[in-house]
């Protein structure tokens, strides 16, 4: 048996004659919540956001095997399984993937959370990546990458653990491309698509989808104010692109997804296709230390590093990052009225260590056009443990 250091990082690996099981850990805590909202109050507070722990095995670099529980959010959150996955990566450029876990699809979720610029991703990647993909996806994927290109496609089903939509069926495609890449410029390209053939349904009561996310920061006092309530649906897709450069220190990105439902006819005069849709757009900057570096395996970007050898205090006050970004998710198309969402972010990360980062994050925001107009000023706090 041998102990081998887990990247960069203190925290160690274990190598069992060829098979290395890895520790997996991110764990955040958010403290924060709403100075000003109108007319209804949100609230502040303090939660377990995400605590998602456990081990990630490769054997013998041939399969790769994730067993992660998320035990968040807490308190009173509903604790379940996050990753159960078995990978055969054993084939040069090419992954094989079965079980629980996040089928690639757009640029900010296949940022893994404790990488994401903002402490919450927007709420259009969110409410298109959870119509068939995002986390704790049941599925099966086949995929290929390289320094260049990334292409994915998968089948999916329900997610893991308590819920009513174990009997959806769906698929999805990513494909990215980097047709600039050198030492100081990498532009990055990309388009995805999913599709729900069979959206989920309860025993005696028609198929059905709801479309809607809380503001991008959550203190767990929020409620969905950007919602189109239950639409019955015979199937339901969502397609965008995706871009972003990275210059030297300065990074920009964004996506634009079109979500299109056909529903089915009933009393409140659906019947007809629905269009949403919505953006983001961000830019980060790196003060001090390595830039955001882009993964073939994910194609997206990985969180800031020291560029030097140390793993605490980089340049002796940690690496520091900078961040702005607009969104909108628009879920009105009648007879539906979900509202109209609107924000503006800004946002500062810091890592004193490999494993350690905290994040001050402020938005404005205004939901037009649901049920329960809102506009609001919030500020988040995050600090994160991740390995």
């Amino acid at each position: 048996m041998a102990c081998s250091p887990l990247s960069a990082q203190s925290v160690p690996s274990v190598n069992l004659s060829g098979v290395v099981i890895r520790p997996y850990a991110t764990d955040q805590l958010d403290v924060g919540g709403f100075a000003g909202s109108a007319p209804t109050p949100m609230g502040t507070g303090a939660r377990g956001a995400r605590l998602r722990n456990g081990v990630r095995v490769t054997i013998h670099n041939q399969v790769e095997i994730g067993a992660i529980w998320d035990f968040g959010p807490a308190p009173n959150g509903q604790m379940r399984l996050f990753e159960g996955q078995v990978s055969y990566v054993g084939l040069k450029h090419f992954v094989f993937t079965a079980g629980i876990f996040k089928p690639s699809f757009g640029l900010e979720s296949m940022q893994a959370q404790g990488d994401t610029i903002f402490v919450e991703r927007s709420s259009i990647s969110t409410i298109t990546r959870n119509l068939a993909t995002g986390i704790e996806r049941q599925a099966v994927q086949a995929e290929t990458y390289g320094r260049r290109y990334h292409f994915a496609i998968s089948a999916t089903a329900g997610t893991a653990g308590p819920g009513d939509n174990g009997n959806q069926r769906g698929m999805a495609f990513r494909l990215v491309g980097l047709p600039v890449r050198t030492h100081s410029l990498l532009v990055h390209l990309g388009i995805s698509g999913e599709w729900v053939f069979r959206p989920a349904s309860v025993p005696g009561e028609s198929p059905a989808l709801s479309f809607g996310d809380s503001p991008e920061i959550n203190p767990g006092t929020v409620s969905q104010y950007l919602h189109t309530g239950q639409i019955r649906a015979d199937s339901a897709g969502a397609f965008g692109a995706e871009a972003a450069v990275a210059w030297k220190r300065l990074l920009f990105q964004g996506e634009g997804y079109d979500i299109h439902v056909n529903s089915r006819a009933n009393g409140t005069g659906y019947g007809r296709q629905l269009d949403f849709h919505g953006w983001y757009g961000d830019v980060a900057y790196t003060i001090n230390g390595r830039p955001r570096a882009w993964k073939g395996r994910s194609a997206a970007f990985s969180s800031p590093s020291c560029d030097t050898k140390q793993h605490v205090l980089c340049h002796g006050y940690g690496v520091l990052e900078v961040a702005a970004r607009y969104s909108q998710a628009d879920l009105q198309s009648a007879p539906v009225y979900g509202g109209d969402q609107k924000t503006v972010s800004l946002g500062v990360n810091w890592w004193p260590t490999d494993i350690i980062r905290m994040t001050l994050q402020y938005e404005y925001g205004r939901i037009a056009g649901g049920r329960d107009p809102e506009h609001f000023h919030g500020v988040m706090s995050l600090f994160q443990v991740k390995f």
